[in-house]
Parts: structure tokens; C-alpha cells; sequence
């Protein structure tokens, strides 16, 4: 946020998490969040974003600044609350939510379609990572922090934003976002990174602990062009195998006769095609499995993605099955929440959420 009319440079992210840090990431004064930060020196006179300068203020406290009544704090004060700031341990934020009347979530590439009635994993306990309570008339929210010898830790309670700044390396918070950066065993690691539209939440990435099981929500790395094309290549001549069989069946000599309508011959010649289709699919999952190192669920879906461009190993619309009208509804509203926020969710494609070993990926809880 610039503290003066006239342009100036940006203040190097280095720069801010510096000075961030110093104050625990909360206001130099009154010890709120979020926070701005303020040139004690202006701008226009010292063009200096040298941290020595800067100090985190909240909003209403940067108001005292530049509000129509004019300067609260003098230089000397602004100095004194930078050389010795509140530095709570427990940032404190109370969320406005309470007029709402429900919430979705995107936990990773999953889909909750109403928060308080349901969750995509429940953990001991009865615990789950996000939870909307409208018994009340009002909304609250909750989510998760971690879960240690069945002790519930929350980073978000009933509205309230509680975070623990002993182990944090750095933090970007708006009330519509919220980024936490955590030193695990000397590493820099992203401890949460989430977004607050009007009726979604989407919690991108995540890394924490419940009852000594790491989970963690993040996006699996994409394949190369070369690896891609191997995949291809390797469809292709699966293809072209499937093709000389084929002819090879096709030409076999008639042996039956056709009985009340029914040709035996085809019959017969389909589903030796149809065994050979099946073992050339298992095939390719094979290849797949000895030449790449991604998760199974991952590459099944990038070769269902191929597949599905293949005139041999297509599913056929023949073995669709009409849906329910119930899920047809829930299709078209997810469809609906996707569209409307489709640069977001292009972006969580391949995120998962692992926990205990089993990953879940493009799931929709109702």
C-alpha cells in the first residue's frame, strides 16, 4: 500500500518478510492483523525502502496517519513502536461470516458441495478438517490446524483466525487470503495457502500433522512433452498392433452358420478382438507402471486423458449409462461453481490430498 500520492518502488518481498518477522506479522502498535506497511520516512523526501524505514501498521492504525485528522503518531513514536513492537504469539483475526448461510469447499482438487453437511475425510476423534455450524441462526467456520494426542489445534474456530506465529518463516494475510509459511525441521515449508470467495473456499495446499499422520494437500508434478509423447507413441503402436489382429480375425474363414438371426461367427471374432483390447490396456497400465515414477491414480488419469483421443481404446457410448436426475442437478451445479471460478480451479487439475497413505484427487462430497 503506497504511502504518498506519487509513484514509487515496490518494496522487495525480502524485504517485507523481513520486517513482517519482526513484529510477529501483526501491527507494530496495537498488535492486530491484518497489516500494511508504512514509511515512517515519506517517500517523496527519502525514496528509501530500506527496512530500517518501514514498520507493519493495521489498518485502522495507518488511519491515524493519514486520516482527515491528521498525524497520531509522531516520527519518534512510529520509531519506538518499530524498536519494540506487541509481537503477539497468537494472531487474532475475527472473520465476517456470520450472514451467511452456507459454505463449499475445494479441498485440493475435491469438491465439498455444502460444508455443514459434509467433509471429505473425518480423522480419530471424530474430527474433520473443515466445518460449517449453523445451528445458531449463524455461520461459523472451522478449520483445522493440526490434531496432536487427540487434542484439536484450529487455525480457524467458530469465525476466528488463530494462528500460532512461533514457528512461522513468513505470512501474507488479506481477509480474503491467507498464506503461512512454517520452518519444519530447519525447512522452509507452506503450512496453508487458502481463499475466501462469497460461497467457496478453496484450500490449494496444506502441510500439518493429525495424530502423528502427515497430510498434505498439494499438486503432483506434470509429465514433460518428451514423457508425453513416449505415452502417445506408445498408445500408437498398441493401435497399430490392435489393427493387424484385427484383419488377421476378420479374415479367419466362416466356420457357423447364422442361427435365428444371430451371426456366431461375429460373435466369436468381437470378442477375441475384445480380449486382445483388454490385454493391450492392461499392457499399456504396465508399461506405465515400470517406466514412470508417478503415482498410479495420477498417469491413470493423463492416459484416460490420451485414451479418450484414441479411435481403438475409447470407452463407447454404447456402455454409457443414463444418470439420475439427482445427479445430473449435482453435475450441473458443481459445473456451474467450476465455470464461475474456472481460472482458480484450472489451477487445482492435479492437487491432491494425502493422508494415511491413500490419496484423494477430483472427489465431490454432498
Amino acid at each position: 500500500m503506497a504511502c504518498s500520492q506519487r509513484a514509487r518502488e515496490r518494496i522487495p518481498n525480502d524485504t517485507r518478510q523481513r520486517v513482517a518477522r519482526s513484529s510477529n506479522f501483526a501491527c507494530s502498535i496495537c498488535g492486530s492483523i491484518p497489516i500494511v506497511f508504512h514509511h515512517i520516512e515519506e517517500w517523496s523526501t527519502k525514496r528509501s525502502n530500506d527496512e530500517q524505514y518501514l514498520i507493519t501498521m493495521c489498518d485502522k492504525c495507518h488511519r491515524g496517519i493519514h486520516g482527515e485528522g491528521g498525524n497520531l503518531f509522531s516520527k519518534t513514536e512510529l520509531y519506538e513502536y518499530k524498536n519494540n513492537p506487541r509481537k503477539p504469539s497468537i494472531l487474532q483475526d475475527k472473520l465476517p461470516l456470520e450472514a451467511k448461510r452456507k459454505y463449499s469447499f475445494f479441498v485440493g482438487s475435491n469438491f465439498i458441495v455444502d460444508g455443514e453437511r459434509a467433509s471429505l475425510i473425518r480423522f480419530p476423534g471424530g474430527h474433520s478438517l473443515t466445518a460449517i455450524d449453523t445451528s445458531n441462526g449463524i455461520l461459523k467456520l472451522s478449520i483445522l490446524s493440526e490434531v496432536r494426542n487427540g487434542n484439536t489445534i484450529y487455525l480457524i474456530k467458530d469465525n476466528e483466525l488463530m494462528i500460532n506465529t512461533n514457528d512461522i518463516w513468513n505470512m501474507h494475510y488479506s481477509r480474503n487470503s491467507l498464506k503461512i509459511w512454517k520452518l519444519i525441521e530447519d525447512k522452509k515449508h507452506k503450512f496453508i495457502h487458502l481463499v475466501f470467495f462469497s460461497d467457496v473456499i478453496i484450500i490449494s495446499e496444506m502441510r500439518t500433522v493429525f495424530n502423528g499422520k502427515p497430510f498434505r494437500i498439494y499438486k503432483l508434478r506434470s509429465p514433460q512433452k518428451h514423457q508425453l509423447a513416449r505415452i502417445e507413441h506408445k498408445v500408437r503402436s498398441y493401435e497399430d498392433f490392435y489393427n493387424s489382429e484385427s484383419e488377421k480375425i476378420d479374415n479367419f474363414p466362416k466356420l457357423y452358420e447364422t442361427h435365428e438371426g444371430l451371426d456366431f461367427d461375429a460373435i466369436i471374432k468381437q470378442t477375441q478382438k475384445d480380449l486382445i483390447k483388454t490385454r493391450l490396456e492392461q499392457g499399456l497400465m504396465f508399461e506405465f507402471c515400470k517406466n514412470f515414477s508417478w503415482d498410479w491414480g495420477y498417469y491413470q488419469g493423463i492416459l484416460s486423458e490420451i485414451l479418450a483421443r484414441s479411435s481403438i481404446f475409447r470407452t463407447s457410448d454404447s456402455f454409457k449409462t443414463e444418470l439420475p436426475p439427482q445427479v445430473k442437478e449435482m453435475q450441473e451445479y458443481v459445473g456451474a461453481i467450476r465455470e464461475k471460478y474456472s481460472k482458480k480451479f484450472k489451477a487445482l487439475k492435479n492437487t491432491v490430498v494425502e493422508y494415511g497413505g491413500i490419496r484423494i484427487q477430483q472427489s465431490i462430497m454432498i
